[in-house]
């Protein structure tokens, strides 16, 4: 009997000894993350023209940094759409979200690291002309704008513009910004780096102005699924150390203004360099 009480013991005391290491054991199985994003939104993300099956840009260098620091193997991958890109992490198939946009409905379904990696300013960019006038979003009641189609910058947003803007929709910035050139509309909603992005090489800003301050300001953050078989507390804690290092550090604006540049190199590289 008392050897049987001392095996039960002895079976007890390994076991709570065990314990903890067989937690660290489960926080440490994730050495590969899998992220996706919106693929046609430089120069945060866009597809690699020479992997199509990859994202490339400012987001991925900043996730690159951060996994190459915590020893991790990253893929990060072209899944579609914006819509298709959070569906993928909100169901678990992809463990992390490299351009999510802060909402109530979405922390259900993911964890946002803290500090966001960089600050989205839409804007309302207007033709290069003297007088205008301009102090806050309320002044566009009354005038003609224009955005692109498919874009959705929040529920609060959107009940606003819906009330107070009078918005059409145009398929593509490109268009957009011919419409302001040539007086069709009278101001384009994008954001600031996208419309750089996208508009600069094609000569489509020379005659244009941002104006400020922005129609809307919202981060960018990195989000975890809670599906993720790498969603712990130490891998979320660690995102949040190494965003706060690299803010600090004022590495999301020195990406930025790289992959502007590499997007616009991308641009004006001949259609055959492009693809193998």
């Amino acid at each position: 009997m008392r050897c049987a009480v001392r095996l039960k013991i002895a079976a007890l005391i390994t076991s709570l000894l065990a314990t903890p290491l067989a937690a660290g054991a489960a926080g440490g199985k994730c050495d590969r993350l899998i992220a996706t994003g919106g693929a046609d939104n430089p120069p945060f993300l866009w597809r690699d023209p020479q992997n199509p099956k990859r994202l490339i840009g400012a987001n991925a260098d900043m996730l690159k940094r951060i996994a190459d620091s915590l020893e991790l193997k990253l893929e990060l991958l072209y899944t579609g759409d914006s819509a298709k890109a959070l569906e993928e992490v909100s169901s678990g198939r992809v463990d992390l979200l490299a351009d999510a946009a802060l909402s109530v409905s979405e922390l259900e379904r993911m964890d946002f690291v803290h500090p966001a990696i960089t600050g989205l300013q839409v804007a309302a960019w207007v033709r290069n002309e003297p007088g205008v006038f301009y102090a806050s979003r309320d002044d566009l009641a009354g005038q003609t704008g224009t955005r692109v189609a498919g874009q959705n910058w929040g529920r609060v947003f959107e009940g606003y513009a819906a009330e107070a803007l009078k918005l059409d929709t145009a398929p593509s910035l490109a268009e957009a910004m011919q419409r302001l050139l040539v007086g069709e509309t009278d101001y384009v909603l994008h954001e600031r780096y996208s419309a750089v992005a996208l508009a600069g090489p094609l000569g489509l800003l020379d005659d244009v102005q941002r104006l400020q301050p922005p129609v809307l300001s919202r981060g960018m953050h990195l989000a975890v699924s809670h599906d993720s078989a790498c969603n712990s507390p130490w891998l979320r804690g660690q995102l949040a150390v190494k965003m706060t290092e690299l803010r600090a550090a004022g590495v999301p604006e020195q990406l930025l203004a790289d992959n502007l540049d590499r997007w616009k190199q991308q641009q004006l590289a001949p259609a055959s360099s492009s693809h193998r």
